[in-house]
């Protein structure tokens, strides 16, 4: 529903609504999906930007999937840099922008894993919807690896994931969602 930037942009978290709800319900879509940034300079716009899609969602019973990144992880998430907070620091932010996009009105919050299986555990069991991760940068990891990283926000309560860049960058994209179609679906 939002946008306005690219990876390129030298302020990833300024975005503005690009489209309408009533647009998105008359080319049939199961769901919608908003940005929000929290702890950047413009987290009143942002939080304000989700609180109004959120009551217009619910007025036509919309499905609402936030995308909660907090400042912490933002230049991981767009491959400009590596996590530089501390994995517990991760984890409270995390817990907060999840909890707080659940409060404000989504029925599903797209965010990234910390990387503690516990920590991440605490930020699933203390948001009252579903968490979905993303996929976050094409890394150099293996397939291997990134899949156990996977089942590892799966055990500890990832309900689903919405990955791009890291199933098409693959060599073999068909086998990439076979695999995270194995480990959604057995545990």
């Amino acid at each position: 529903m939002d946008g306005t930037h690219t990876r390129l942009g030298k302020h990833l978290e300024r975005t503005d609504m690009t489209t309408t709800l009533e647009s998105a319900l008359a080319l049939g879509a199961d769901m919608v999906v908003i940005n929000v940034f929290v702890g950047t300079d413009n987290e009143n716009v942002q939080l304000s930007k989700l609180g109004m899609l959120a009551t217009e969602c619910r007025s036509f019973g919309m499905p609402l999937m936030g995308e909660m990144l907090p400042v912490s992880v933002m230049p991981y998430h767009y491959g400009k840099g590596e996590k530089e907070a501390s994995v517990e620091q991760i984890n409270k932010d995390l817990f907060l922008v999840s909890r707080l996009g659940a409060e404000l009105g989504c029925d599903v919050i797209k965010t990234q894993y910390s990387g503690d299986k516990e920590g991440f555990r605490e930020v699933v069991e203390g948001t009252p919807v579903p968490i979905w991760l993303a996929g976050g940068p094409k890394g150099k990891n293996s397939d291997k690896e990134f899949l156990e990283m996977i089942e590892e926000a799966v055990q500890a309560g990832a309900r689903g994931v919405i990955i791009g860049r890291n199933v098409w960058q693959r060599k073999d994209p068909r086998e990439m969602i076979a695999a995270l179609c194995g480990i959604l679906h057995r545990t």
